[in-house]
């Protein structure tokens, strides 16, 4: 048999793959509406390193990454009820952690906190030290960014999302996010531009 001739059989295998992936996650979805612990728990099991680095990447603060992945499980499972498709899972819980993040960046006590931990610590003599306050500099102009500015760069260059990806994550238009990205950008160009400026011999 020739590759044309096995193609039918390969896309029908490959579909049938996929509703039973589609399948078996919306079996989970109904379970854990029931309350099965079992289901909870692997719906945490799937989705918890993915919860947890976008919130690291937002946060820079281990013990708050952790505190927000547990707040979106907490979250989301109290509304289980008002998720209508099984496969939308995912990209939910990732907003649902994305707005905790922002509403921690947003507060004043976690402002006072981030301003504490940015001092800047002494810096050695060895070689590596100029790439160190550089890339201490870089954290520091991107943490001062305004939340939302933040959070567009995050999710499209940290976690490498496309834009109609990261739009629905964020539950933005595509173009609003581009926007956004550009002047987050520029933003960020010009609080590193006198500081590098400096540092040119």
């Amino acid at each position: 048999m020739n590759g044309v001739g096995a193609c039918p059989a390969w896309w029908l295998l490959l579909a049938t793959c996929h509703t039973s992936g589609e399948e078996a996650e919306a079996e989970m979805l109904a379970r854990a509406r029931r309350g099965d612990p079992s289901a909870l728990e692997e719906i945490v099991r799937r989705h918890q390193t993915r919860l947890f680095n976008l919130a690291y990447r937002m946060l820079r603060n281990r013990e708050e990454a952790e505190d927000v992945t547990q707040d979106t499980f907490l979250k989301a499972f109290e509304s289980l009820s008002t998720l209508r498709e099984a496969t939308a899972l995912r990209a939910w819980l990732c907003r649902i952690a994305a707005n905790l993040c922002l509403a921690r960046l947003r507060s004043p006590a976690y402002r006072r906190e981030q301003a504490a931990a940015l001092l800047p610590a002494p810096i050695s003599d060895d070689a590596t030290s100029a790439q160190a306050e550089l890339t201490y500099l870089v954290q520091e102009a991107l943490a001062q960014l305004p939340a939302h500015y933040r959070l567009a760069l995050t999710t499209c260059y940290l976690e490498g999302r496309s834009y109609q990806e990261a739009a629905h994550l964020l539950g933005v238009g595509a173009r609003t996010l581009k926007t956004r990205v550009h002047r987050a950008r520029r933003e960020l160009r010009a609080r590193l531009a006198p500081i590098l400026a400096e540092r040119t011999p």
